[in-house]
């Protein structure tokens, strides 16, 4: 199992890098100029292989994970990452969304994890969703309320809205399924039979 998370883990890093110098772009541009391997500057000016916010979150959640899990550490790691610049690639943050920095100032001002994320459609974003990979392998063998359950209070420490929490839980369920062995196309399958009557 170790080197599946780690797999998972590089693979969340090495996305991310690919696409950090082209955040932003439309498809028509990357299709002129497609991403075939790492390169640098472009959206943030930062040189290759530089991971973003992205990756930065998931590593705060994998290593608060790494010990029992607590809303709390979860929360304060995000506090550090933007603070203290943990898990950031350079020492620096360099991007940084509406509704994690409004989430992040809650955690600052006392709020209880589970509701620091603003929960209007208008901060609706992915920005829970790109850092939700490590649950996995916490909630993996969990009856399905438990892991749903989990999933929305660890989506809304940044993003308390119930849109994002379903899509942090597709994508998991999702994975839950590569995870066991089933091609992308019965996991597919396996989300159309078994969550619209459980959500």
């Amino acid at each position: 199992m170790k080197k599946i998370i780690e797999g998972a883990l590089f693979g969340v890093a090495v996305g991310d890098a690919l696409g950090v110098p082209v955040e932003f772009k439309s498809r028509r541009r990357i299709a002129k100029d497609p991403v075939t391997g790492m390169r640098g500057y472009g959206t943030y000016d930062q040189s290759p292989g530089t991971w973003s916010d992205d990756s930065s979150l998931t590593f705060c959640l994998a290593e608060a994970l790494t010990s029992e899990f607590d809303l709390h550490t979860i929360g304060q790691n995000f506090v550090r990452w933007y603070r203290e610049n943990f898990w950031t690639p350079h020492g620096e943050v360099f991007d940084i969304g509406i509704t994690t920095a409004t989430a992040i100032g809650n955690l600052e001002g006392g709020q209880e994890p589970h509701k620091a994320g603003p929960t209007d459609e208008y901060s609706n974003g992915n920005g829970s969703l790109m850092r939700i990979l490590p649950l996995l392998f916490y909630i993996r063998n969990k009856p399905l309320p438990e892991r749903f359950s989990i999933t929305h209070q660890v989506s809304s420490i940044t993003h308390g809205h119930i849109r994002s929490a379903i899509a942090c839980f597709y994508y998991l369920e999702f994975a839950r399924h590569l995870l066991d062995g089933k091609s992308k196309f019965e996991a597919y399958q396996c989300l159309r039979d078994e969550l619209p009557a459980q959500l």
